[in-house]
């Protein structure tokens, strides 16, 4: 498998939920392109961030990988803000191309919970939009055990 994994990462979190996918499909003998989006500015309160996600705003991206043609898998990992993923994923999903027929995968990382199964459903809507077809999904608590989310990747892939 190459795959490309894009995240976006504000707490530290997916960051490491993304470590440990990488680490696994390695591993596994596979090939992880990571590609971390941001935005050129952000907000940094948490709360105007959510106000940003829930009016579903797309801030300017740095450059980044939007192609991708040369991967077979495309795994997208957001936190949950305001019942949907970040605000850059919209300005993301709205660039990427090359997705036609590729394997897509869709990770959530929350605190509360609240809005964890929306925002799923609402990447993997966008990953099919571009005509990926979404084999998966999970959802990573931000105090969960590492064991645990250790387990839930294993069985992801």
């Amino acid at each position: 498998m190459k795959a490309v994994l894009i995240y976006y990462s504000f707490t530290g979190h997916t960051h490491k939920i993304a470590q440990l996918i990488m680490q696994a499909l390695k591993a596994k003998g596979h090939t992880v392109t990571p590609v971390r989006i941001r935005p050129l500015e952000e907000e940094k309160r948490f709360v105007f961030q959510c106000r940003d996600a829930f009016l579903r705003k797309k801030p300017e991206l740095y450059n980044t990988l939007t192609d991708l043609s040369e991967y077979d898998t495309v795994i997208v990992g957001s936190p949950v803000w305001a019942f949907t993923y970040v605000p850059a994923f919209y300005s993301y999903f709205e660039k990427v191309s090359g997705l036609s027929g590729k394997k897509g995968y869709c990770i959530a990382t929350y605190g509360s919970g609240a809005g964890k199964d929306k925002a799923l459903k609402e990447m993997a809507d966008a990953l099919r939009s571009k005509g990926a077809d979404v084999v998966k999904s999970d959802c990573f608590q931000q105090h969960e055990n590492p064991q645990v989310s250790k387990e839930k990747i294993n069985r992801l892939f």
